[in-house]
């Protein structure tokens, strides 16, 4: 029983932690953080940069000399030839071959040096093809952080004239008991606060459709209890920025595309010195040590004895043998042990080998060719990759401008209406105006404030946009 209750506490106190982590309000850097540790094209990316980092590694490691141990085991039946004995027999032959063998380019031309410079410069343009997919990412996420932000404005709002439009129905009621107007007018201001409410649902709504598209920037499933931190844009004030053409020149000096557009340049150009390389003589050192056994080398030995035994007559009369020491000989054969055929099988090699490259049936020549359009096509990439960011930045600093006159048109319109407003609410408390004339200009004066709301925070994503090219902090 204590046991069961001790897991239950424990279970409380662990759903209660997770509530209030999951109830936390997320800021812009919390957001632009999981967004980049989560997003799959930027994994790729780094993987992609692991594979270029690699065939760097790789490129250099060719300058070193390799090494060989090379085994081969034989066997031979019926009528072959002994590879050691250099003779045919008609003997099953188990023979090994052992050997142990090394090379290195004393000169190629330089192409290894040429090719770890090339691998080395696409490593380092895939890390800034990195970095612009992060820039792209964090575009996306302050764009959809600064709407979410408006969206909570635009619900305050709403939540405001839902409050005001309850407070005329009420009053309106009093005014109805007292004679001072119609029942219509109280139809009228009640169909007002039912459309006020709607308009507060479809901001509430917009708001829910608007965090789950921050979610899914983020890689993150909907949770219901996201937040983010609610802060309010500073009232903004118009502040001109630096011509386009300023904005682009230091936009243009750090955007990573650019640079990696540079570099793939360069790597093109390594790419033309590779390839006239291999019209280059080349020369190879090679070296090595090697040794084997035969089932069938033997060592022969052969003794001698003498024995004496007639070798003739005195005048042919056997009665007279001549006698004399007369040689035997005596053959053994003993097949030869593993250690001592590899001791006495061994040998050494050394070789200098040069390559001089006469009729390549036109490979260099046309590689070179290749090499040299990539590099066109590279700087064409480069030039589309800055018209790009040209264009960006003027649609970027023209949008600025067109928010910030349209936010200064819209706010001198709020002003006016909230006037207008104060003073058809108050003549409308006496009596004055009838409920279709105020509640015209409360429509007026609502539409006015909702769409400074949208011009403000507009405004204020624009000029976030502009900072971001003139290379600023985001500061949210």
């Amino acid at each position: 029983m204590k046991s069961n209750l001790i897991q239950i506490v424990i279970s409380f106190i662990c759903l209660l932690a997770n509530s209030a982590s999951a109830q936390r309000a997320w800021t812009l850097k919390e957001c632009l953080d999981t967004a980049l540790i989560k997003n799959i094209s930027i994994n790729q990316s780094y993987l992609s940069s692991q594979i270029a980092r690699i065939n760097l590694i790789q490129a250099r490691a060719a300058q070193l000399p390799n090494l060989y141990l090379n085994d081969s085991h034989s066997l031979n039946a019926g009528f072959s030839l002994d590879p050691y004995t250099n003779q045919y027999t008609s003997q099953n032959i188990s023979s090994n071959n052992l050997s142990l063998n090394s090379s290195v380019n004393l000169f190629n031309g330089h192409v290894l040096l040429y090719t770890i410079k090339q691998n080395k410069l696409l490593y380092e343009a895939g890390l800034l093809d990195i970095d612009k997919l992060k820039v792209d990412v964090t575009l996306n996420i302050l764009a959809a952080y600064m709407q979410v932000l408006m969206d909570y404005a635009a619900i305050a709002i709403a939540n405001q004239q839902v409050i005001v439009s309850d407070t005329l129905v009420g009053q309106t009621r009093k005014f109805l008991q007292f004679g001072k107007v119609a029942e219509l007018s109280l139809l009228q201001i009640q169909s007002q606060l039912a459309s006020d409410k709607l308009l507060q649902l479809n901001a509430e709504n917009q708001l829910q459709l608007d965090k789950l598209t921050l979610l899914q920037l983020m890689e993150t499933p909907v949770d219901n209890l996201f937040e983010i931190k609610k802060l309010e844009t500073e009232d903004s004030v118009l502040v001109m920025p630096p011509s386009s053409a300023q904005i682009y020149e230091v936009a243009v000096s750090f955007m990573p595309q650019i640079k990696s557009a540079s570099l793939r340049i360069d790597a093109s150009k390594a790419s033309i010195k590779v390839a006239q390389c291999l019209g280059i003589p080349s020369l190879v050192l090679s070296g090595g040590l090697k040794t084997g056994y035969s089932s069938i080398r033997s060592n022969y030995t052969t003794d001698t004895s003498y024995q004496s035994t007639t070798i003739g007559y005195v005048r042919g009369d056997p009665t007279q043998p001549v006698t004399g020491e007369v040689p035997t000989y005596n053959s053994n054969k003993q097949v030869q042990s593993l250690g001592s055929q590899l001791k006495n099988n061994f040998g050494e090699f050394i070789s200098l080998t040069l390559s001089v490259p006469i009729f390549n049936r036109y490979v260099a020549r046309n590689n070179i060719s290749i090499a040299k359009i990539n590099v066109r096509y590279a700087a064409f990439n480069e030039q589309q990759l800055k018209n790009d960011l040209r264009k960006s930045v003027e649609m970027v600093y023209t949008n600025q401008i067109i928010a910030g006159k349209k936010m200064m048109a819209v706010k001198e319109q709020l002003d006016l209406e909230r006037r207008t407003y104060a003073d058809m609410e108050k003549k409308y408390s006496f009596g004055a105006v009838d409920a279709t004339s105020f509640l015209i200009e409360k429509n007026n004066f609502d539409k006015a404030s909702m769409s400074f709301i949208q011009a403000k925070y507009d405004y204020a994503l624009k000029t976030k946009m502009v900072d971001f090219y003139l290379n600023k902090p985001l500061n949210y």
